[in-house]
Protein backbone atom coordinates (compact mmCIF):
# COMPACT_ATOMS: atom_id res chain seq x y z
CA UNK A 1 0.00 0.00 0.00
CA UNK A 2 1.44 3.40 -0.93
CA UNK A 3 1.07 6.74 1.00
CA UNK A 4 -1.66 7.89 -1.15
CA UNK A 5 -4.05 4.86 -0.55
CA UNK A 6 -3.40 5.30 2.90
CA UNK A 7 -4.68 8.86 2.49
CA UNK A 8 -7.72 8.02 0.81
CA UNK A 9 -8.30 4.70 3.27
CA UNK A 10 -7.50 7.67 6.14
CA UNK A 11 -10.13 10.01 4.21
CA UNK A 12 -12.76 7.79 3.71
CA UNK A 13 -12.93 6.09 6.87
CA UNK A 14 -15.75 7.01 9.43
CA UNK A 15 -17.91 8.30 6.88
CA UNK A 16 -20.28 5.95 6.73
CA UNK A 17 -22.53 6.97 9.46
CA UNK A 18 -23.62 3.77 12.54
CA UNK A 19 -27.52 3.51 12.96
CA UNK A 20 -28.56 4.28 16.68
CA UNK A 21 -29.17 0.81 16.90
CA UNK A 22 -25.14 0.25 16.48
CA UNK A 23 -24.15 2.89 19.28
CA UNK A 24 -26.54 1.40 21.58
CA UNK A 25 -25.19 -1.95 20.91
CA UNK A 26 -21.76 -0.56 21.27
CA UNK A 27 -22.38 1.76 24.46
CA UNK A 28 -24.56 -1.29 26.66
CA UNK A 29 -22.60 -2.39 29.57
CA UNK A 30 -23.51 -5.85 29.01
CA UNK A 31 -20.77 -6.31 25.71
CA UNK A 32 -18.01 -5.83 28.09
CA UNK A 33 -15.08 -7.49 27.70
CA UNK A 34 -15.01 -7.64 31.40
CA UNK A 35 -18.39 -8.71 31.63
CA UNK A 36 -17.79 -11.75 29.12
CA UNK A 37 -14.81 -13.18 31.46
CA UNK A 38 -16.82 -12.47 34.33
CA UNK A 39 -19.94 -14.42 32.37
CA UNK A 40 -17.56 -17.16 31.87
CA UNK A 41 -16.22 -18.15 35.17
CA UNK A 42 -19.57 -17.55 36.77
CA UNK A 43 -20.61 -20.55 34.30
CA UNK A 44 -17.72 -22.84 34.80
CA UNK A 45 -18.15 -22.21 38.77
CA UNK A 46 -21.89 -23.03 38.32
CA UNK A 47 -21.01 -25.91 36.23
CA UNK A 48 -18.29 -27.64 38.57
CA UNK A 49 -20.32 -26.69 41.47
CA UNK A 50 -23.37 -28.27 40.24
CA UNK A 51 -21.73 -31.14 39.29
CA UNK A 52 -20.07 -31.43 42.93
CA UNK A 53 -23.45 -31.28 44.19
CA UNK A 54 -24.36 -34.37 42.34
CA UNK A 55 -21.16 -36.55 42.54
CA UNK A 56 -20.51 -35.81 46.59
CA UNK A 57 -23.22 -37.90 48.15
CA UNK A 58 -21.74 -41.09 46.27
CA UNK A 59 -18.12 -39.43 45.34
CA UNK A 60 -17.75 -38.64 48.46
CA UNK A 61 -18.95 -40.67 50.86
CA UNK A 62 -22.38 -37.92 51.31
CA UNK A 63 -24.56 -41.12 52.75
CA UNK A 64 -22.01 -42.07 55.26
CA UNK A 65 -21.63 -38.59 56.66
CA UNK A 66 -24.29 -37.09 58.79
CA UNK A 67 -27.60 -35.46 57.61
CA UNK A 68 -26.42 -32.23 58.46
CA UNK A 69 -23.21 -32.19 57.48
CA UNK A 70 -24.53 -32.92 53.83
CA UNK A 71 -27.01 -30.17 54.11
CA UNK A 72 -24.39 -27.64 55.62
CA UNK A 73 -21.91 -28.50 52.33
CA UNK A 74 -25.33 -28.07 50.24
CA UNK A 75 -26.45 -24.62 51.49
CA UNK A 76 -22.75 -23.35 51.19
CA UNK A 77 -22.52 -24.12 47.88
CA UNK A 78 -26.03 -22.64 47.35
CA UNK A 79 -25.16 -19.82 48.80
CA UNK A 80 -21.51 -19.05 47.17
CA UNK A 81 -23.68 -20.14 43.74
CA UNK A 82 -26.48 -17.46 44.21
CA UNK A 83 -23.84 -14.60 45.62
CA UNK A 84 -21.73 -14.98 42.70
CA UNK A 85 -24.83 -14.85 40.33
CA UNK A 86 -26.26 -11.27 42.49
CA UNK A 87 -22.99 -10.11 42.21
CA UNK A 88 -22.70 -10.40 38.43
CA UNK A 89 -26.34 -8.82 37.88
CA UNK A 90 -24.98 -5.58 39.91
CA UNK A 91 -22.28 -5.63 37.91
CA UNK A 92 -23.88 -5.64 34.70
CA UNK A 93 -26.51 -3.43 35.70
CA UNK A 94 -24.46 -0.52 37.19
CA UNK A 95 -26.40 2.33 39.17
CA UNK A 96 -26.83 5.72 37.13
CA UNK A 97 -27.74 8.68 37.99
CA UNK A 98 -27.54 12.49 36.95
CA UNK A 99 -24.31 12.94 38.40
CA UNK A 100 -21.37 11.23 37.44
CA UNK A 101 -19.54 11.78 40.78
CA UNK A 102 -22.58 10.11 42.92
CA UNK A 103 -22.88 7.02 40.63
CA UNK A 104 -19.11 6.33 40.94
CA UNK A 105 -19.87 7.10 44.75
CA UNK A 106 -22.11 4.58 45.12
CA UNK A 107 -20.88 1.64 42.51
CA UNK A 108 -17.76 2.08 44.74
CA UNK A 109 -20.10 1.82 48.16
CA UNK A 110 -21.74 -0.98 46.12
CA UNK A 111 -18.38 -3.24 45.45
CA UNK A 112 -17.08 -2.58 48.81
CA UNK A 113 -20.36 -4.34 49.34
CA UNK A 114 -19.79 -6.96 47.01
CA UNK A 115 -16.44 -7.42 48.06
CA UNK A 116 -17.31 -8.54 51.55
CA UNK A 117 -20.19 -10.79 50.65
CA UNK A 118 -18.37 -12.34 48.22
CA UNK A 119 -15.25 -13.32 50.35
CA UNK A 120 -17.71 -14.03 52.97
CA UNK A 121 -19.55 -16.62 51.07
CA UNK A 122 -16.08 -18.30 50.00
CA UNK A 123 -15.04 -18.77 53.15
CA UNK A 124 -18.40 -20.51 54.16
CA UNK A 125 -18.21 -22.47 51.00
CA UNK A 126 -14.72 -23.37 51.58
CA UNK A 127 -14.65 -24.14 55.61
CA UNK A 128 -17.96 -26.13 54.94
CA UNK A 129 -16.49 -28.18 52.34
CA UNK A 130 -13.43 -28.85 54.76
CA UNK A 131 -15.66 -29.98 57.14
CA UNK A 132 -17.42 -32.44 55.08
CA UNK A 133 -14.27 -34.12 53.79
CA UNK A 134 -12.45 -34.13 57.21
CA UNK A 135 -15.86 -34.94 59.14
CA UNK A 136 -14.71 -38.84 60.76
CA UNK A 137 -11.84 -38.95 59.24
CA UNK A 138 -8.85 -41.06 60.81
CA UNK A 139 -5.98 -39.06 60.28
CA UNK A 140 -2.40 -39.51 59.13
CA UNK A 141 0.39 -38.09 58.55
CA UNK A 142 0.08 -37.89 54.80
CA UNK A 143 -4.10 -36.74 55.61
CA UNK A 144 -2.54 -33.53 57.29
CA UNK A 145 -0.10 -32.76 54.40
CA UNK A 146 -3.34 -33.26 52.30
CA UNK A 147 -5.11 -31.04 54.46
CA UNK A 148 -2.65 -28.66 55.05
CA UNK A 149 -1.92 -28.02 51.25
CA UNK A 150 -5.98 -27.71 51.10
CA UNK A 151 -5.80 -24.69 53.87
CA UNK A 152 -2.60 -23.02 51.81
CA UNK A 153 -4.86 -23.16 48.64
CA UNK A 154 -7.82 -21.61 50.34
CA UNK A 155 -5.65 -19.32 51.71
CA UNK A 156 -3.90 -17.79 48.41
CA UNK A 157 -7.13 -17.83 46.68
CA UNK A 158 -8.95 -15.77 49.07
CA UNK A 159 -5.69 -13.99 49.82
CA UNK A 160 -5.70 -13.26 45.32
CA UNK A 161 -9.42 -12.43 45.37
CA UNK A 162 -9.00 -9.79 48.36
CA UNK A 163 -6.54 -8.37 46.48
CA UNK A 164 -8.29 -8.46 42.71
CA UNK A 165 -11.48 -6.61 44.68
CA UNK A 166 -8.99 -4.30 46.18
CA UNK A 167 -7.25 -3.22 43.08
CA UNK A 168 -11.48 -2.88 41.29
CA UNK A 169 -12.33 -0.85 44.37
CA UNK A 170 -9.43 1.26 44.13
CA UNK A 171 -10.06 2.02 40.83
CA UNK A 172 -13.28 3.02 41.20
CA UNK A 173 -11.79 5.36 43.93
CA UNK A 174 -9.51 6.65 41.54
CA UNK A 175 -12.45 7.27 39.26
CA UNK A 176 -14.46 9.41 41.64
CA UNK A 177 -11.40 11.52 42.79
CA UNK A 178 -10.95 12.15 38.96
CA UNK A 179 -13.98 14.11 38.85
Amino acid sequence: MNIDELKSDWQSAGREPLSEKELAMMTRVRNHPSLRKLRIKLMTEIAGLTALLFLFYDAFDGAQKPLTVNILLIISIVLYIVNNALGYLQIQNPLVSGNIREALAKQTLSLKRLAVLSLASSVVYATALLFFLTYQTAFTQRKYIILSALMITFALLFYYSWISWQRKITHFRQLEADF
